[in-house]
């Protein structure tokens, strides 16, 4: 396997796990908060969509969704619809960005993942198919996270065991 295709398997199962966390979520679920200080479901999405918008911008293609309530560094959490992201959308959006994600990363070639000058949130230099795969790890243990905010709000697991039903 080439590092491209494992960065491509790595990113198809980002988006299979978190297809299933949310599954049937409502918006009402969504902005539940988990006690004490941790994050909604309706946070971790917007959290996801800003650090895949900024995926999406390496690798030259436009942006999930902009909206005001998507979650930057600097905001707490969300306290109730007046300060969240309209989940439904998001949710459909951030999954329908797939096959767009899928085929831009496709399209670099060893070249393209091997260029320098790009540093990571440890202020260390990397190439781009570094920091393409540091971010995939960083959405992989927020997708996670979805999965405790399912369970938190009374659903069942979505992630099954092999053979048990197996959403990824």
């Amino acid at each position: 396997m080439t590092a491209k295709e494992g960065l491509i398997q790595q990113y198809r199962f980002l988006y299979r796990t978190i297809a299933a966390n949310l599954e049937a979520m409502t918006e009402e679920e969504s902005i539940l908060q988990p006690a004490p200080g941790g994050n909604c479901a309706n946070w971790i999405l917007g959290h996801l969509i800003v650090v895949q918008n900024n995926a999406l911008a390496l690798l030259g293609e436009p942006p999930i969704i902009q909206h005001e309530n998507l979650p930057r560094g600097e905001q707490g959490p969300v306290t109730g619809p007046e300060n969240a992201i309209p989940f439904d959308e998001a949710r459909t959006r951030f999954l329908a960005s797939e096959d767009r994600f899928i085929g831009a990363l496709a399209g670099l070639g060893e070249g393209d993942l091997q260029q320098a000058g790009f540093t990571d949130p440890f202020g260390d230099s990397t190439t781009k198919g570094g920091l393409l795969n540091l971010i995939a790890f960083h959405q992989a243990y927020h997708a996670g996270q979805l999965g405790l905010s399912r369970r938190l709000v009374g659903r069942e697991g979505a992630i099954k065991a092999p053979g048990a039903g197996a959403a990824a």
